[in-house]
């Protein structure tokens, strides 16, 4: 049995005196966390172990490439820098490399990701390599979906660019 490094959607005691302390004292300043940060760490963490997990079974990761393709050109620099990354990783890369249009609204609606998922689901490949997490989605739900979604089918995504570099780039 393997410990489940989803992030915890439920209250606790600590959120309930958060927001009991929020109603309270509304005019004290308060920090909130970033999210990208959270999910960034559950995302490295399920990357590490699933790795671990895989070469400790004697097995290379397994890889597939996405990316998003702007006015319908493939996107062959980012493809190769996450080709790149992949290969210093040691990890066997797909021959098949995944795209859909820019501007396709969230990844359920994508047939690229859709293919990325049932390549995971049916054990083709162990995770998915890409850009930035901006490319799955810039709404950060929708982007703790997906990992939680991998992680719940013993995948991983990896990122060339982590959350925190992109988060700082986007501000």
């Amino acid at each position: 049995m393997r410990q489940s490094t989803t992030p915890h959607r439920g209250r606790d005691w600590m959120d309930q005196e958060r927001a009991t302390d929020e109603w309270l004292r509304p005019d004290r300043v308060r920090i909130e966390p970033d999210p990208l940060t959270r999910l960034m760490i559950a995302r490295r963490a399920t990357v590490e172990r699933t790795v671990q997990q895989l070469r400790g079974h004697g097995r290379v990761p397994r890889v597939c490439l996405y990316m998003l393709a702007v006015g319908g050109h493939v996107p062959r620099h980012s493809l190769s820098a996450a080709r790149s990354f992949a290969e210093q990783q040691g990890w066997q890369v797909s021959a098949e490399d995944y795209t859909d249009c820019h501007g396709t609204t969230g990844p359920m609606a994508r047939p690229g990701w859709d293919l990325v998922r049932r390549r995971i689901r049916a054990g083709l490949v162990d995770g998915v390599v890409v850009l930035t997490h901006a490319i799955i989605s810039l709404r950060p739900d929708e982007y703790e979906r997906q990992l939680t979604w991998f992680d719940e089918h013993f995948g991983f995504i990896a990122l060339v660019i982590p959350e925190r570099d992109t988060a700082t780039v986007q501000r």
